[in-house]
């Protein structure tokens, strides 16, 4: 998400106290749904939209289940979705939270770890993003290839979840097999995605002109400020993921433009359909 609306009170308050407890998580969960979902879902800034008209099997708040951090930015409600979403079980987080809000890397990816215990074999990430490459005009739909992170952050899972506590025995990687089958989604639902390298910073505050022109020469060709957690997480417990970046507007300095979030939300707004037509149809190619 480039540009985050200011975030209130991080709401904290039993989560940095307390070590995380995965199976008390996940009974909290069980008592509401016994659903074993095959694909797991982030759906970020704004993009919570299009979970809207499906009739989910259960809902409930993150806020509920013990040890999970609160999301403090709007646009992110901060449920976890249960049903079939094309026909297939599936789990759907409607929002996220950010390490700008305070909160550490191992907190916003413990729900990436309560997606794998509830049996889901692949994690499909997604959020807004401003386009730094000429290719990634507003509106496109870029599939994540690579990442240059500069939020220095690595979830340092537990000893329980990890062998490697510290930190993470590889690089963080986009599974090659779920990228090719995001790719033939979109190719199905006659839409147009862009492949490209993520930049991820820390945020909360846009990125300065310097800022984007250092990414572009990095090799970027978009920036949020989320995903690269989550996806170090994955990998480190062997969950296969993807991500579909939106891009919702120009980097900084790549148009006349003041950024505003009002940008972001009109850009999440217009790309929604496209989305969610590639969506279902790679929740489809992950059930098989």
């Amino acid at each position: 998400m480039t540009a985050p609306a200011p975030a209130r009170s991080a709401g904290r308050a039993g989560v940095d106290s307390e070590p995380f407890d995965l199976s008390a998580a996940l009974a909290v969960v069980r008592k509401r749904t016994t659903l074993v979902p095959k694909t797991a879902l982030v759906l970020g800034s704004g993009l919570g939209i299009l979970a809207e008209g499906t009739a989910w099997d259960r809902s409930l708040p993150t806020e509920e289940i013990p040890g999970l951090p609160r999301s403090t930015v709007a646009g992110h409600s901060g449920r976890l979705l249960f049903g079939r979403w094309s026909g297939r079980s599936v789990v759907v987080a409607q929002g996220r939270s950010h390490l700008y809000e305070g909160y550490t890397a191992e907190q916003v990816t413990r729900i990436i770890r309560i997606f794998a215990a509830l049996g889901a074999k692949s994690l499909v990430l997604t959020n807004a993003s401003g386009g730094i490459s000429a290719r990634m005009a507003p509106g496109t739909l870029m599939l994540v290839e690579d990442q240059v992170n500069l939020q220095w952050r690595a979830p340092g899972l537990a000893p329980a979840a990890s062998p490697n506590p510290r930190g993470l025995t590889s690089r963080p990687i986009y599974s090659p097999d779920l990228l090719a089958k995001a790719a033939r989604a979109a190719v199905n639902a006659g839409v147009r995605a862009e492949r490209g390298v993520l930049g991820v910073t820390l945020g909360p505050s846009y990125e300065t002109r310097a800022e984007i022109t250092m990414l572009e020469r990095m090799g970027a060709d978009a920036v949020c400020m989320s995903t690269a957690a989550e996806v170090a997480a994955a990998n480190e417990i062997g969950l296969p993921v993807a991500c579909i970046s939106c891009v919702t507007n120009w980097a900084a300095g790549k148009s006349t433009e003041a950024l505003r979030h009002e940008d972001v939300t009109a850009g999440v707004a217009s790309v929604a359909p496209a989305l969610r037509s590639v969506i279902e149809r790679l929740i489809l190619a992950l059930a098989q």
